[in-house]
């Protein structure tokens, strides 16, 4: 980081803020590669409701500074064409064998007119001058290590370089067989159909660890994807089943069609009159595409106004605006946005639900980080027996669902449809590298996800994406405190079971409700605000708990093979960074540093060191008290290094002089190795609060005053609850009572203890 002129602190930092602000937000992304792709739904016999019959042309511009004479593709459809791929391999490994032989498949050719063709793709353009006679390139599938029989990595050797800024265009026919309702893409039910990376979809040529080349690596069984934006031009050619009713929308006026995708609709289907009809969708400045339909689907456009109750929050505005120094009107979104749902008949109860979460979603993260810039946002409501393309993220368009069993304070479908609209700006619109630093994405999603569930709705009972799943009850990021209620409530407790998740499967959790009773004592016992997760989720918990548990956030994502350990490192852990982050920095500052994160990174491709930089340019100063915190230090303790944090009230100790005075002495422990700021509290029998700082270097901090007239009751480590990566805060509190209720504590604490236990080993079934 380059080095300052010093002068005024607050002259500095305004300077500092104001020049990486960006004027306006990007109106569009570099667009390096352009995808036209008609499809027709086709194929024969057990096949045909699955099989898309395409043709593909694809023009791409190098966006790097070295030439390339060859072109890296995703195929992902591909990882179920043989058992032996890398996807199912490794699944097998984690005690999946309930895995497909060859449910789906991509081939590059039509397989229905000239199956034995040998696969390649046609050269149509190079700079932007066709060939009279294009040249044909052959395909080469990538070996994976192991020599597993993998065709999720495709490369095309073009014969002619492509300098700096060229490009090239390739054309070709395909044909994609996408699996049964599985791993979120597939048919299900009668006519349902989900389309996600369903075509060939070029890698990333980028500059990594010094070198420059195509960053595209096979479809692991923990990776999601990764991809340059760019425009899509998508013909669906299906049957006419998928026309609807051609009913106008109440709300917009337009008609209505069971179809949903990643674009616009340009004009109305049109209608062949052969039982087959074409939809025509436009999408620009995304970098993926995905579809859906169903015949079944009730479908509802509303229009979604920032100005409009019950989305606006003065209060909120006015502070966000001040923090960015900019006005309200420029804070606000102003953008009207169509919210598209497609919904199961057999959950139209939860429409209203459905549309609540997608308006409160567009206003926060709006407001927080930046207008959505989209015309249209679909929510997908999957059938109950394709419910493995549920809770997924593309852009414009994801999959939500609902959650049968629920309490009914429970939030469902909120929880999951913030979760997953939150991916339209961390994935959608700061398209990091999900191969490698997932938690740059699902972290920042699940942090944003708990604030907008908490800014929104009731925070006691609330959902929240942690570990992968959602619990109802407090906010893993909410500090916890003392709720109210009776102690039946508290010991009774509740249970629900989640539907089949995909991948995760089906969670049962129960959740524990503090009462009015824990003011007795200052222990928090952990099974009243977190729950206790079956199907072997109690080592993620622990995960979530704590920073010693797992692998460093450096550790790449897809080498990350335990289905659990990606969930607390790209998941819980992240996002209990982040909050940790915001409240040791404070509200201000850290609305500017995320704010402009997703300004500066809009349309582009971040990198950790990326983030870690930005903090070091908006946080620097920042202290609690009068002590500085070291940024530095705590990025390399919490993503390079994997420190432990636990800091622990150790000894409170009043020793009379016998003049009614005391010798009083208050002992922390730092007992784990990750050293920060903190807050310590010392209260004494009047009542007065005593506010001290540590900088957790040493190993012990002590207070001592050798001649006091009164007594300190109470010693607290971290009070306001910023370090949410504590290890155990079960010892931060020691408090002195009165002789007369010890007795009546420890048998109310023992009884708690002996029930958390019981709660805690139940959860390991």
């Amino acid at each position: 980081m380059e080095e300052i002129t010093r002068g005024p602190a607050w002259l500095l930092g305004w300077l500092v803020f104001a020049s990486q602000l960006p004027a306006q937000l990007p109106e569009q992304s570099p667009r390096v590669v352009d995808y036209s792709i008609q499809v027709r739904l086709g194929g024969v016999e057990a096949e045909a409701g699955r099989t898309l019959i395409c043709r593909q042309e694809v023009t791409w511009k190098n966006p790097a500074a070295a030439s390339t004479s060859e072109l890296f593709w995703h195929v992902y459809n591909n990882a179920w064409a043989t058992r032996d791929s890398v996807w199912l391999t490794e699944s097998r490994e984690l005690g999946n064998e309930s895995l497909p032989r060859a449910w789906g498949r991509t081939v590059f050719r039509d397989e229905e007119t000239d199956p034995e063709r040998e696969e390649y793709v046609e050269l149509l353009e190079l700079n932007g001058v066709p060939f009279e006679e294009p040249p044909l390139c052959a395909v080469e599938w990538i070996a994976q290590e192991g020599g597993k029989a993998d065709k999720t990595v495709m490369r095309t050797a073009l014969g002619y370089p492509v300098p700096p800024g060229g490009s090239v265009k390739i054309g070709f026919d395909f044909t994609a067989v996408l699996p049964p309702a599985f791993r979120r893409s597939g048919a299900g039910g009668e006519g349902y159909l989900h389309a996600v990376q369903w075509f060939p979809k070029l890698g990333v040529f980028e500059e990594r660890d010094g070198e420059i080349g195509w960053n595209c690596l096979p479809y692991h069984y923990l990776t999601e994807f990764y991809a340059d934006y760019g425009s899509y031009q998508v013909d669906l050619t299906l049957p006419d089943i998928y026309l609807g009713s051609g009913e106008p929308c109440g709300h917009c006026g337009q008609l209505l069609h069971p179809v949903g995708a990643s674009g616009s609709l340009l004009a109305p289907p049109e209608n062949h009159g052969d039982g087959t009809a074409t939809w025509r969708f436009r999408a620009e400045d995304v970098h993926d595409f995905a579809w859906t339909v169903d015949p079944t689907f009730l479908v509802e456009h509303r229009v979604f106004r920032a100005e409009e109750a019950p989305w606006t929050r003065p209060a909120e505005e006015t502070k966000v605006a001040a923090a960015l120094g900019r006005s309200v009107e420029d804070t606000r979104p102003s953008k009207e946005v169509e919210m598209i749902l497609l919904l199961q008949p057999e959950h139209e109860e939860y429409r209203d639900e459905y549309f609540d979460a997608l308006g409160n979603s567009l206003y926060w993260f709006g407001l927080w980080y930046g207008e959505y810039p989209y015309p249209t946002i679909t929510c997908v409501d999957p059938a109950n027996d394709a419910r493995r393309t549920g809770g997924m993220e593309y852009p414009r368009l994801f999959t939500g669902g609902v959650r049968k069993g629920n309490h009914p304070r429970t939030l469902s479908p909120e929880g999951i449809t913030v979760h997953e609209f939150g991916h339209q700006f961390w994935y959608g619109l700061v398209g990091n590298d999900e191969f490698h630093h997932a938690w740059i994405d699902e972290g920042f999603t699940t942090y944003s996800t708990a604030r907008v569930m908490e800014a929104s709705w009731e925070p006691a009972l609330s959902t929240t994406s942690v570990l992968g799943s959602q619990y109802a009850g407090r906010s893993i990021l909410s500090v916890p405190d003392f709720g109210e209620g009776d102690l039946r409530g508290f010991l009774t407790g509740r249970r629900w079971e989640s539907p089949d998740l995909g991948f995760i499967g089906p969670l049962s959790f129960e959740v524990r409700r503090a009462t009015s009773l824990e003011r007795w004592f200052s222990v928090l016992p952990p099974a009243s605000y977190l729950p206790a997760v079956t199907r072997g989720s109690v080592e993620g918990l622990r995960g979530a708990l704590s920073s010693d548990w797992g692998q460093a956030l450096a550790v790449p994502t897809w080498r990350l093979f335990e289905d659990q350990l990606r969930r607390v490192n790209a998941y819980s852990k992240p996002a209990m960074m982040l909050e940790t982050m915001a409240r040791l920095m404070g509200e201000e500052r850290w609305t500017r540093l995320m704010r402009t994160w997703h300004e500066n990174w809009r349309f582009g491709h971040p990198r950790p060191s990326d983030f870690h930089a930005h903090v070091l340019n908006h946080a620097a100063g920042s202290a609690l008290g009068d002590v500085e915190i070291d940024w530095d230090s705590f990025w390399s303790q919490a993503f390079h290094r994997n420190e432990t944090m636990d800091f622990a009230a150790h000894r409170l100790l009043n020793q009379s002089l016998g003049d009614e005075s005391w010798r009083v002495r208050a002992e922390v422990r730092r007992r784990g190795s990750f050293t920060v700021p903190l807050e310590i509290e010392i209260e004494w029998e009047d009542g007065e609060i005593q506010v001290e700082n540590w900088d957790g270097r040493d190993t012990v901090w002590i207070f001592e005053e050798s001649s006091s007239p009164r007594k300190a009751v109470r010693l607290t480590v971290d009070p306001s609850g910023r370090l949410l990566f504590d290890k155990s805060r079960i010892d931060n509190t020691i408090l002195i009572q009165p002789r007369d209720d010890r007795a009546q504590n420890l048998g109310i604490r023992a009884f708690i203890w002996a029930q958390s236990l019981l709660h805690f080993a139940g959860g390991m079934g």
